[in-house]
């Protein structure tokens, strides 16, 4: 005997349409920087990109995921989250590849005589540049970009002193410094104003097939690849060496 059809019924409730847009991280870029000098800039951008990360995905990450962003090994990245963590910026839990973060709310500046806040810069930074750009720029180059978005913004010819980038982002020398505005003019983020000759600062172009290609061998690999590569070089470098030392020995 056929068993008579269930019927249900669904009430449907209206709903608004999902908004559209990219997302993104606001970021005080005057704290930012106040940060690097505080805890270093590997430290800093790091607490930068998980808040990108969990803005993209939720507050369960990998450690993987930290390290091929930043292009670092897990034990950098270890240190980082403990430096983070000694000067109260995080609290978090590492356990079987996955990280656990909680971010204290930051307290408000107050003024005093002696050491006066800041003046906020809030940017809202589109996340997809910690997972596009910054493992392709590495992170000296990325944080000198930050640094000129904190000095002109988007639009303004950017008028910079090498050894003040240098000194604020921590870069190094100003030779340094010099070498990442190049790599940002190779990358399309930086270009001279033809009216004025001075920089002006862009938006990250699209991403080429073949920055998607390298970006996903990143994603499989991560530095596993790369510090391979520098030890087979390093051997390499070794044995020409030996034998070179050899062939001068005397009596060869």
């Amino acid at each position: 005997m056929s068993q008579p059809e269930r019927i249900s019924v669904r009430l449907l409730r209206q709903r608004a349409t999902p908004a559209d847009g990219v997302t993104t991280v606001r970021v005080d870029l005057a704290a930012f920087f106040a940060m690097v000098a505080q805890v270093g800039r590997d430290p800093a951008l790091l607490l930068l990109t998980i808040r990108a990360l969990r803005q993209r995905g939720g507050h369960r990450m990998r450690l993987d995921d930290l390290t091929w962003i930043m292009r670092a090994g897990a034990r950098d990245v270890r240190r980082w989250l403990d430096r983070l963590a000694a000067g109260g910026h995080l609290v978090y839990d590492a356990t079987d590849g996955t990280v656990d973060i909680e971010l204290p709310e930051p307290t408000p500046p107050t003024w005093t005589d002696l050491n006066p806040p800041h003046i906020p810069l809030r940017y809202e930074l589109p996340t997809h540049w910690f997972i596009h750009v910054l493992p392709r720029l590495g992170r000296a180059t990325f944080v000198t970009y930050l640094y000129l978005l904190r000095r002109d913004g988007l639009s303004a010819p950017a008028t910079l002193v090498h050894a003040l980038l240098a000194k604020d982002a921590a870069v190094g020398t100003t030779l340094h410094a010099r070498w990442h505005l190049r790599r940002l003019r190779r990358y399309g983020l930086v270009a001279p104003d033809r009216a004025t000759g001075a920089l002006v600062v862009l938006d990250p172009p699209p991403l080429t097939p073949a920055a998607r290609r390298w970006l996903r061998r990143q994603r499989m690999t991560g530095v596993t690849l790369q510090r391979l590569l520098l030890v087979l070089v390093a051997v390499a470098a070794a044995l020409l060496a030996a034998l070179l030392l050899a062939r001068a020995a005397p009596g060869a």
